[in-house]
């Protein structure tokens, strides 16, 4: 009997497991999807893909490719993301690895690498595989849709309805089977193009010497050739704009240097990136001798691609930012990356500033402020590796550079490093991770370090660098050269604030700092008022029956805001109306309190001639971003800047010699064990933004609990002593990094159920650990400090313990409940 000949067998994977957007949190939880037979084959692992999802096409990405199906049907995938989108093998376990320890989905973890713009809403749209076909071998309805399609080309899946007067619930399935049709989506409303822009360069050295009866050509060839020495891209390429203003020519001079071969231009799409043309080319200081013995540690690990952390501890202005250039300086020598990040994107601007006095127009900039367009744009120059210096906030962490050598965290304590939706992650541990995987050296930089990144540095987890002394203006030496200074820290004096009002003084200012605020206005120097809270006046009260107003979905007190006349609640945005008479007994209110806005009016009527800068989100949100305020402040235009915790984050103010910080408890007794730790860091850091050029600053400091060990630590510049009292209380009271914790939130519109929820949820904890045998115990079930929030009850559960790695895998995360890794706050 002959045998029938053979056929090869398709081994092409027929099914993907996929982590899908809007999926249930914790572990994978990959869906399995059928490929279509016409892309089978075409997929990979790290795709970006459209997939049916309760009943709309939602994005996901390709975890794996397989052909071992389950014993139920599989609904079939939509169809890749057009254009293409990918991540890389590295990226999709570092995803895993953030999902486990975040307690959140695979897919929430991924989407923080994708390209921006590739979660928009999707379209279906349909075009023929094969324009040549038979209308004979298929229906008139599908024959119909074949001809539209073949008149108009590939067309939206609603405008082919609405032309054929059809759903065509069964056309298209039937058309997609038979291969004659495909269906794409596509991101609805394309992102904006970006807008296009020239760059230039000099073809050679060998300039014609008819150049000298055409100056403004020779001026472009003389600005590009400085410029390529310190500002060109890693190609050698120059903005046509930036060549153009610091020259005067115009544009015909520069045709005529391509004409004449002596310069070639390109084109490319807009980007965001920091020329440092306000600045100039950055000179680099000759290092002091603990900046010495610091870089050689930090270059030791470069050569070697050692990953273990430095933990950069140096007081404010001590030249921590000088030892980031070099070490990023010396990997583009190496043909690697840096990654640069701040806490807060109003911080970009100024550390961008920096880099790109140094590094020129090889900085890009990168954070959620950005336009669309500008985003997408900067994101494809730094995969394609124009951009090797990525300065910007958390999100920077997850930009696609190429061959990264370098991550640094500038002020690595800032709780503004915790992201506060899914996936919960600190940017702190996910570089660590970064540099374990790519042999990437991480800096953790901060004069007042986390109590947790100290703790490790002093068990041997993390290298400690040690910058003592403040560094100041570089002086010319008996040989030529220039040596650092070292600039005494601004002394800080504390006022007791009872003291204040025995003396009869009830402004905000005591008698010490309106001294302190004369003497600088006269002396024509800048000044910061630091209070840590918006608004004019943060309780609004009956003098008559107590009735405090509150807010009606989250009961907490309205605060009032002058300049919108409105009562606002600072957690839902709720506004009202300011009230004449207390909603309770009609009687009198009174306003209490102290936001920025009544220091802002407090100063303006105790001085008069003073140019006063209110900087806070109200502030911010008017201007549009934090950069033209930091910009007044830098020109000399301001006198006096009154701000919450936002102007002390980092900024490099030269002009400011005097602080005065008007109430030092705001934070201070909160019930949350991190309240100390942050109040030491505020006053700490908002201090060191005073006398960072010369020596005669000072710092008041106003309190009514001027005893407490935190203020009296940072009163006198002592880390050390704040962190051995800090210790002892995290010790004894079991806090981080003693444990660790893991804070699980429920919201109802019920308080009942929420209780209910809560104590079920303690229960599945406390049956979970005992199922892997590790200790622990739970704070609650109990109410959260904000105990209601945009009309919904807030209960929590908080479970402790040495050893929270060993819970992760099968941690219960329900549906609708909140779980916080590690979480930066109790509150």
């Amino acid at each position: 009997m002959s045998e029938s000949p053979s056929t090869t067998p398709d081994t092409t994977p027929a099914i993907a497991d996929i982590a899908v957007s809007g999926a249930r949190s914790g572990g994978d939880r990959l869906l399995s999807y059928a490929i279509p037979s016409p892309i089978r084959g075409s997929l990979d692992t790290g795709q970006v893909v459209w997939v049916p999802l309760r009943g709309k096409p939602a994005l996901g990405v390709i975890a794996r490719l397989h052909d071992e199906p389950p014993s139920f049907p599989l609904k079939p995938m939509l169809a890749p993301v057009d254009p293409q989108a990918r991540v890389s093998t590295d990226q999709l376990e570092t995803a895993r690895w953030m999902a486990r320890q975040t307690a959140s989905s695979l897919y929430d973890a991924l989407s923080l690498f994708l390209p921006p713009g590739t979660s928009h809403r999707a379209r279906p749209y349909l075009r023929l595989t094969n324009p040549v076909f038979d209308p004979g071998d298929f229906t008139p309805a599908q024959g119909r849709l074949l001809t539209l399609l073949a008149d108009r080309g590939e067309t939206s899946l609603e405008a082919a309805r609405t032309a054929l007067g059809t759903k065509l619930t069964s056309v298209v399935p039937a058309l997609e089977e038979a291969g004659a049709i495909a269906t794409v989506y596509r991101v609805s409303g394309h992102l904006p193009k970006p807008r296009r822009e020239r760059w230039i360069r000099l073809r050679n050295d060998s300039v014609p010497e008819a150049l000298k009866r055409a100056p403004l050509q020779e001026a472009i060839v003389y600005t590009l050739r400085r410029r390529a020495r310190f500002a060109a891209d890693a190609d050698g390429f120059v903005p046509e704009t930036d060549v153009l203003d610091q020259t005067g020519a115009h544009r015909a001079s520069l045709t005529a240097l391509v004409r004449k071969g002596i310069i070639e231009v390109v084109e490319r799409d807009y980007a965001l990136r920091w020329s440092g043309s306000d600045r100039g080319p950055d000179s680099v200081p000759e290092l002091t001798p603990a900046q010495t013995d610091a870089w050689t540690a930090i270059e030791r690990a470069l050569l070697t691609r050692d990953s273990t952390p430095f933990l950069l501890y140096g007081v404010t202005g001590s030249g921590k930012t000088e030892l980031y250039l070099r070490a990023a300086a010396w990997g583009l020598r190496h043909g690697r990356s840096a990654l640069v990040l701040v806490p807060e994107i109003a911080l970009s601007s100024q550390v961008a500033d920096r880099f790109a006095a140094r590094f020129g127009d090889q900085v890009a900039v990168l954070h959620s402020g950005l336009s669309d367009p500008e985003r997408y744009a900067t994101w494809l120059g730094i995969a394609a590796g124009r951009y090797p210096v990525v300065v910007g906030p958390r999100s920077a962490l997850f930009a696609p550079a190429r061959n990264v050598g370098l991550i640094v965290l500038d002020e690595e304590h800032d709780p503004a490093y915790k992201q506060d939706s899914a996936p919960r992650y600190h940017a702190r541990a996910v570089a660590e991770h970064l540099a374990r995987s790519s042999g990437a050296v991480l800096i953790l930089g901060s004069a007042t370090p986390s109590v947790e990144s100290f703790w490790r540095a002093q068990h041997g987890d993390v290298h400690l660098l040690a910058l003592p002394q403040r560094v100041g203006p570089g002086l010319s030496t008996t040989d030529g050269s220039r040596a650092s200074t070292a600039l005494e820290l601004p002394k800080v004096d504390v006022v007791d604030m009872r003291l204040e009002l025995h003396r009869g003084n009830t402004s905000l200012f005591s008698v010490p700092l309106q001294e302190l605020l004369a003497g600088t206005l006269r002396r024509k120097e800048q000044a910061i008022l630091l209070l840590n809270r918006r608004g004019l006046a943060t309780v609004v009260l009956c003098r008559a029956c107590g009735t405090t107003l509150q807010c009606p979905y989250c009961d907490i007190p309205l605060v009032y805001h002058r300049d919108r006349e409105r009562l606002v609640c600072h957690r839902c945005d709720y506004r009202e109306g300011p009230r004449r008479a207390c909603p309770t007994c009609g009687g009198a209110l009174d306003y209490f309190g102290a936001g920025t806005q009544r220091v802002e009016g407090e100063m303006r009527r105790l001085f008069p001639e003073a140019r006063v800068l209110r900087w806070d989100q109200d502030a911010v949100r008017r201007a549009g971003s934090s950069q033209g305020l930091l910009r007044q402040v830098e020109r000399g235009e301001t006198d006096v800047v009154v701000g919450t915790q936002m102007v002390s984050k980092g900024f490099d103010l030269p002009r400011v010699t005097a602080i005065g910080v008007v109430n030092a408890d705001t934070g201070l007794h909160l019930p949350d064990f991190r309240s100390g730790e942050r109040t030491f860091s505020l006053l700490t850091q908002v201090a060191g933004r005073a006398g960072r050029r010369g020596p005669g600053s000072r710092v008041i400091v106003q309190s009514y609990t001027p005893e407490h060990y935190a203020i009296q630590a940072a009163a006198q510049h002592d880390y050390d002593g704040f962190f051995s009292e800090e210790i002892d209380f995290r010790r004894q009271h079991r806090y981080p990094p003693f444990v660790r914790l893991a804070r699980f939130l429920y919201r109802n519109r019920s308080d009942a159920a929420c209780a209910k929820s809560a104590d079920q949820m303690a229960r599945k904890l406390a049956s979970h650990a005992r199922e892997r045998g590790v200790p622990m115990d739970l704070l609650g079930p109990a109410p959260a400090f904000a105990s209601r929030v945009r009309g919904e009850y807030q209960w929590q559960v908080i479970l402790r313990t040495p050893d929270l790695e060993l819970l992760l895998d099968g941690l219960p995360v329900e549906p609708g409940w909140i779980v916080d890794i590690d979480p930066q706050s109790l509150l």
